[in-house]
């Protein structure tokens, strides 16, 4: 960094005849009044399960906060249904894919300040609301088959800032939380979950292992950890940076008969983006994936094929 440095002031010395820095700056970087200045929706929270077996049960909840350097005037969210089912033939999908549409639009009045001192709304959005807009009956709908949520601010002089024009730095980095877009799976509920061996394939891309990353079982009630080994801590089983014990680990699951409940979470450790993760059912079906940077949580299953 310092010989970059040392060699950006001899370049800069060496054209002073022809250009100045201070002149290269000024026609780099827009001056501060030609940004932009607009409004995000940061996340506070979202999630919900689309289950099939219950559409009309169902419900996608997105809550955010504005941020915003001018006056919002509304805030509206919109869907699109996103097609995945393939009829056994994954090369050729169904072609029901629509949208977006608009679900429903909340004037700034109608927001609540929150405990940071800015605007926070809540929209609940019932799944059957999201068909009616989309004009999509529930037939067309199956396991595996997404709803996206987008976010789109209205500003009071007209401006409108979406998906489509908000930059990645605002969309993924972790402070703005601002995606303004959520998916939700659509996945079926079970009365009871398959009994037999369920598979976790646990994956660390780095090749060192999970620094705390966990994926839960939870059998009645009763919660077993799963993880891969962490290379540099207490769980180091041996061997060598990168070797199959601290990159690509299968863990067994047994479910018994007439066992009632079975969740599996995804506990967050160091180095998140590193994880990734795939569940098995017994039928031998992938019913979950996760990473890299899974949720924290429980996992959503999809066992509309079990």
């Amino acid at each position: 960094m310092i010989k970059i440095l040392k060699y950006s002031l001899v370049s800069c010395l060496l054209m002073v005849g022809f250009i100045s820095c201070e002149d290269e700056d000024k026609a780099r970087f827009p001056e501060h009044a030609e940004i932009e200045k607009g409004a995000i929706f940061r996340t506070v929270d979202n999630g919900g399960i689309i289950n099939r077996t219950d559409i009309a049960g169902s419900t996608y909840t997105v809550t955010g906060e504005l941020v915003s350097q001018g006056d919002v005037a509304n805030v509206s969210v919109l869907v699109q249904f996103v097609d995945r089912t393939t009829d056994g033939d994954p090369t050729t999908p169904d072609d029901n894919s629509t949208g977006p549409s608009l679900v429903e639009t909340a004037d700034v009045s109608t927001f609540t300040t929150n405990a940071n001192g800015l605007p926070e709304k809540t929209f609940n959005i019932p799944i059957i609301s999201a068909l009616a807009s989309l004009g999509l009956d529930v037939s067309l709908v199956d396991g595996g088959d997404e709803f996206v949520f987008l976010i789109e601010i209205t500003m009071v002089d007209g401006r409108v800032f979406n998906l489509e024009n908000t930059g990645a730095s605002l969309t993924g980095e972790l402070f703005f939380a601002s995606p303004l877009a959520y998916t939700g799976l659509v996945v079926c509920l079970l009365p009871e979950p398959p009994s037999g061996d369920w598979v976790l394939n646990l994956i660390d891309t780095y090749g060192d292992g999970w620094q705390g990353s966990q994926v839960v079982a939870t059998i009645d009630g009763v919660e077993t950890p799963y993880i891969v080994p962490d290379f540099w801590g207490a769980t180091n089983v041996g061997g060598n940076f990168g070797d199959p014990a601290y990159t690509n680990v299968t863990h067994t699951v047994n479910v018994p008969v007439g066992t009632s409940t079975l969740t599996f979470s995804y506990v967050a450790g160091d180095w998140p983006s590193e994880v990734e993760f795939t569940i098995f059912a017994p039928s031998g079906n992938v019913v979950a994936t996760g990473g890299p940077s899974p949720v924290p949580g429980e996992i959503v299953l999809n066992l509309c094929n079990e």
